[in-house]
């Protein structure tokens, strides 16, 4: 942002005389004793009258700072309505609506009708001005409703509203009614009975009110009238002068006075055919036109200014985004991102080292709002940083397997076709991983995680867990240890294993990523036992950074905990805070030991129902034995061909494939299958409109989803549809296999019990 000489020696001498004439209203808009906190409207309408909009802004930003510091709902509300107030002074109508509906939201909240009647009020005026007659017309009997029960001042200010916007629409006729009802509501209506929505009464108000219904009423007459002279006997009575005297108060009493001077023109004109008369007042109209008009440029003008100097962080901010995503293409976006932001605080410094210099006589609210404005900076920088950080973590393992699928093409060399192949998969985990936190983390800050528990080894999914991270840790020369206390082979725990699992991988992965050398070692301990129940302990160590006791604050706060790494390693900063998240949902808590450049230590323990395993029951021996026929349902080619070549790998599996749910149903009606398996997301009909179908037609074969979408979000809709159970993509191979094969398990039952019917 920059200024000519001449603007800014206009801007220093327009800000000097407010100064001087504002004096005592630029104190600060919120009064706070030991006893009570208060908005001075005073203060701001003082303000708004000498035109000072751009201090008002200021210290209303001050006083919205002060009340959500302290926690003053009803002193924010306030401050919310009067920034929309003055950003429809300066014909920001969206901005203004916006701030409104913001105190509307609060006052609701507090069950506050004085406040919620203010916030109708400002938000009629933004769209009376902005001319969205729709929202005007529906908020309007709300409004009225409100301030009539609370026999309020507004209900006449609103009325106001509603002829203007009558009158803006050409509605001359409901101008008309409105007018003659608002004329005679006023009259007969004690102002000194009112309950006036501000904490003073504004001078003049009934009158000024009188006169504008005097003047609308008179104008919609005369619209309505074949130039009957009866019908111009209100527009004479009028008295200009009085109108005149609005014009401190109204900035559109000129363009009044030039209308009202323009019908008595056409009066003469039309009525009296006298010209001399005619004449007189066409030149009075035009020139108060002229000076309505110049006071409309100058006004808007001066408002262009101010929006612009409020706004123009955001302005920069954006401009800021749109060039870190430019300069991302070319793999540069932390460099260029920090150049921007030097760039942008440069200006910012600039313009306000100048603005300060100019103002010395506020300089205590100029050092407020530097301090405010340094704050918004530190908060963008964080959130570039991470964005920047996120980039980066995606884009590397999507670089790696890329490169790596390129390396597998052209190497003929079966050992290093190997190596790249556990690279590949390592980066595969690694991009998986990263994407359901991402995910993950949107999901937690709603509350816990619902789990669904299931019997299962603990050895088995520490073993899942080991497989997972076991190419990273070799792709680093690090030893990855497992010590799990041993249990009987029958007893199996209740465990959601993919929250668990996650909880697991996530404190290995922060352990791989922040160790150069040495070993990861994962312990599982049995601390208790009683009853059906089972205590175990949990623990990752690593030899790694370690952490300073002054970090330990902020290690499972998401994002923040960046800020302890200076640099020594790569991550999104939502691991750890997944971790935390999700042991709430196991009633468990995560703690650590750490020595700074020796290791770290986390541990947690975790109370699990004990469940006994059901392999060992007896079980007919007459089996059927035949091929399992197999439907894949799917769109996507890539996938249809992976999950076709996994079913294939799994002894006594064939299978058929489609990518049209149409055609899966034609299929399931020419041909018998065992299982299917269905894709949710399909054009023309989805998963789960496809198995609706199939259900109609063979209520008994199992239908799996398989998809990318997470399984807690559509379990509802799956089992409505009728679908028996969710695969969710990516998936271990072994795991794919144990669930096909239990369908195999549940087929063969069935045939043993059709065996022993006949």
């Amino acid at each position: 942002m920059c200024f000519t000489k001449l603007n800014t020696v206009l801007l220093l001498f327009i800000s000097l005389t407010t100064s001087v004439l504002c004096a005592q209203a630029q104190e600060s808009l919120i009064i706070n004793d030991s006893s009570s906190c208060s908005f001075n409207s005073r203060k701001l309408d003082l303000l708004v009258k000498n035109d000072s909009l751009y201090q008002a802004t200021i210290l209303i930003n001050n006083a919205i700072s002060f009340s959500k510091k302290y926690n003053l709902k009803k002193t924010e509300a306030k401050s919310y309505n009067a920034l929309g107030f003055v950003l429809t002074k300066m014909s920001n109508f969206k901005k203004a609506e916006n701030y409104h509906e913001k105190a509307l939201t609060i006052y609701d909240s507090l069950n506050e009708n004085k406040g919620i009647d203010i916030s109708y009020s400002g938000l009629l005026n933004a769209y009376v001005l902005e001319k969205s007659y729709t929202k005007f017309d529906s908020l309007f009997p709300i409004a009225q409703k409100t301030s009539k029960k609370l026999n309020s001042e507004t209900y006449f200010i609103n009325l106001e509203y509603k002829i203007k916007k009558d009158y803006f629409s050409f509605d001359n006729a409901s101008m008309l009614n409105y007018s003659d009802f608002g004329l005679k509501a006023i009259k007969k209506t004690d102002f000194d009975t009112l309950n006036f929505s501000k904490n003073y009464r504004t001078k003049d108000l009934k009158k000024n009110l009188m006169l504008s219904f005097k003047y609308y009423n008179a104008i919609a007459r005369v619209k309505l009238s074949n130039f009957n002279p009866d019908d111009y006997e209100p527009l004479f009575s009028i008295n200009e002068e009085e109108l005149k005297d609005l014009i401190t108060t109204d900035i559109n009493s000129y363009r009044k006075i030039a209308s009202l001077n323009y019908y008595k023109y056409l009066y003469y004109i039309n009525s009296q055919k006298n010209l001399d008369s005619a004449n007189k007042y066409l030149l009075k109209s035009d020139t108060y036109k002229y000076r309505a008009l110049n006071n409309l440029e100058i006004q808007n003008t001066r408002n262009g200014e101010l929006i612009y100097k409020i706004i123009n962080a955001e302005q920069e901010l954006a401009l800021a985004n749109e060039n870190r995503k430019e300069e991302a293409i070319n793999s540069k976006i932390f460099l260029f991102s920090t150049i921007i932001m030097s760039i942008v605080l440069a200006i910012i410094l600039t313009v306000f080292y100048f603005y300060f210099k100019a103002r010395k006589n506020v300089i205590k609210i100029n050092k407020a709002l530097k301090n405010s404005n340094s704050k918004l900076i530190e908060i963008d920088k964080d959130r570039l940083e991470f964005f920047s950080i996120l980039s980066h973590e995606l884009r590397t393992p999507i670089y790696g397997i890329s490169g790596l699928a390129t390396l597998i093409d052209q190497e003929n060399d079966s050992v290093k076709k190997q190596s790249y192949l556990d690279s590949l998969k390592s980066s595969s985990n690694y991009l998986s991983i990263l994407i359901d936190n991402i995910l993950q983390a949107n999901r937690l800050k709603f509350g816990n995680k619902t789990l669904r528990l299931k019997p299962d080894k603990i050895e088995k999914i520490v073993s899942h867990v080991v497989s997972t991270v076991a190419i990273a840790a070799k792709n680093k020369d690090l030893e990855l240890i497992v010590n799990i206390d041993k249990s009987d082979e029958s007893e199996y725990i209740l465990v959601d294993k993919v929250a668990f699992s996650q909880i697991l991988i996530n404190l290995a992965y922060n352990a791989i990523r922040y160790t150069k050398k040495g070993s990861i070692t994962i312990n599982v301990i049995e601390k208790s036992r009683k009853d059906e129940e089972i205590t175990l302990g949990f623990e990752i160590k690593d030899t790694g950074i370690g952490i300073k006791e002054e970090h330990r604050s902020v290690v499972f706060s998401a994002f923040e905990n960046k800020t302890f790494l200076n640099k020594n390693s790569s991550g999104s900063g939502l691991g750890l805070y997944i971790v935390k998240t999700l042991l709430k949902s196991h009633n468990a808590d995560i703690d650590f030991v750490s020595t700074p450049n020796k290791g770290t230590c986390f541990f947690f323990e975790i109370t699990f129902q004990l469940s006994v395993s059901e392999e060992n029951k007896s079980t007919p021996t007459l089996l059927v034995h035949r091929d399992m026929h197999v439907l894949i349902v799917d769109d996507n080619k890539i996938n249809l061909l992976i999950t076709k070549k996994n079913i294939e790998k799994i002894a006594g599996y064939s299978c058929q494939t489609t990518s049209n749910g149409k055609e899966a149903i034609s299929l399931v009606k020419e041909k018998d299958f065992d299982l299917i398996l269905m894709d949710i997301n399909m054009p023309e009909m989805d998963g789960y409109e496809v198995t609706k179908h199939i259900r109609l037609l063979n209520p008994y074969i199992p239908v799996l989803a398989l998809t990318a979408l997470n399984s807690s979000e559509i379990s509802v809709k799956a089992e409505a549809s009728g679908i028996n159970q969710i695969i969710t993509k990516p998936y271990i191979f072994e795991d794919f296999k144990a669930i096909i094969l239990s369908y195999r398990t549940m087929y063969n039952q069935c045939n043993i019990i059709d065996a022993e019917a006949i």
